[in-house]
This record gives structure tokens, sequence and C-alpha cells, in this order.
């Protein structure tokens, strides 16, 4: 298994491949043209058809914010690497192209070009949790432990910031009323939930505070919100 840390990452709702990929890739492709005047953004095949949806658009313009960008969605074209492909231009004051990068989102935040894949760097050496329970029995050690002797040595102070991430993401969700965006006009609940779980006793408010607090997570995500 490689690093937890390619486990825990921390974006924007609600999707990894359609809003934190697309977004990560703008943010990149942003540093390398600082004094670009504005830049354009083209969609393809499947990151086009439900983009709006999953906030594709607003995910890219608030990355390359406060610099504009056009987008243009193409469904009808799907790229032969992957079905989210992505376009980036960077244009000068004229509206000439100053630089262009095609880029895939292939799931859980990460971004390719296409031809140079990243390589897999497995840290643990044990492949199920029943092996790992043995390794801290013999070795008399904790999980923990385990996870210590084989990550970086910033690990703890990166799940630190994993956990107050978590909690921001609830409190928000706990905090937040109205609708969640899109055409549907569903209305948040957990806010409601909160109130009525706080009101309930022992294990029933225990059950129904974590109710409220994985859907105030999947709303804050819905809403296209900072989470892990």
């Amino acid at each position: 298994m490689e690093s937890i840390k390619k486990i825990f990452k921390i974006g924007y709702g609600p999707s990894s491949s359609h809003t934190m990929g697309p977004r990560k890739a703008s943010e990149l492709f942003k540093e390398e043209y600082p004094n670009a005047a504005s830049f354009k953004a083209t969609l393809y095949g499947s990151l086009a058809a439900t983009g709006i949806g999953h906030l594709t658009d607003k995910a890219i313009i608030a990355a390359f914010s406060p610099t504009p960008c056009q987008i243009d969605f193409h469904p009808e074209i799907v790229l032969d690497y992957h079905t989210n492909g992505l376009k980036l231009e960077a244009l000068d004051h004229s509206g000439s192209i100053i630089g262009d990068r095609l880029v895939f989102s292939v799931g859980g935040g990460e971004i390719t070009d296409g031809k140079s894949e990243e390589e897999a760097n497995p840290i643990y050496e044990l492949h199920s949790m029943k092996e790992i329970l043995n390794w801290c029995k013999n070795y008399g050690k904790t999980f923990w432990e385990y996870v210590e002797e084989h990550e970086e040595s910033d690990i703890w102070d990166y799940l630190e910031n994993i956990w107050k991430v978590m909690r921001n993401s609830i409190e928000r969700g706990i905090d937040a009323e109205g609708t969640l965006p899109g055409g549907l006009h569903i209305p948040r609940k957990a806010s409601s939930y909160y109130v009525k779980a706080k009101s309930y006793s022992r294990s029933l408010k225990r059950r129904s505070l974590a109710f409220a607090y994985a859907l105030a997570v999947a709303e804050e995500n819905a809403s296209g919100g900072r989470i892990v």
C-alpha cells in the first residue's frame, strides 16, 4: 500500500475526478503562466457531459480567479486516453495563446498528461489488517507505531491538518441552511437533524449525532465545500 497521504486528500466537492482534479490542474497551470491576461478551459467527454452538475466550471473559474477564464464543453469528443479530458490555454492581452496543456482527471484528485505515468510507491509491505495486527503483537508495538515506522516524518502534522478540515466541514455543514446548488432545490437537512439529535438521550443521541455529522459533510461535498 502507498502512503496514507494518497488516501486522505483535501479538496473541494462534489467529485474527486470532476472538481478536485480539474481544480488542481488549473492551479498548477496558472502557476506556470502567472502573467496571462486570461485563460481558456475546454472540457471533453464525461468531464464535459456532467461538468456543470459536478461544479467543474465553478472549480476551474475559482482556481484561475481573479484572472478570467472561458470554458467550453465538448461532451461529444471523447479522447483516447481517458474520458475526463481537459485542455487548458493561457492567453495574452491580444487573445493569442502563449501556452497550453492537455491533462486527464483520472480519479482521486489525480491528474496526468497521459504520457508520463506516475509510478506507484508502496511503503507498507503488509497487505491485510490481520498481518498488521500480527506484526504489532510480535513486535510489541501499537498500530500508530507501525504507521510511524513507514511514513515520512511529517505524517502526524499532515493527519492533524486532515482532522481540522474534517471538523471544519462538519461545523460548516451543521451551520448551513437553505438548499443545495443545482436545479432540484434539495433542502439542507443536517442542521435540523443536529438540533433533534441533541434532544435525544444516551445511545440514540450518539447515533443520531453521528448521522447528522455525516450528513453535514455530505451536504458540504454536494455544495462544493472544502472537505477530505
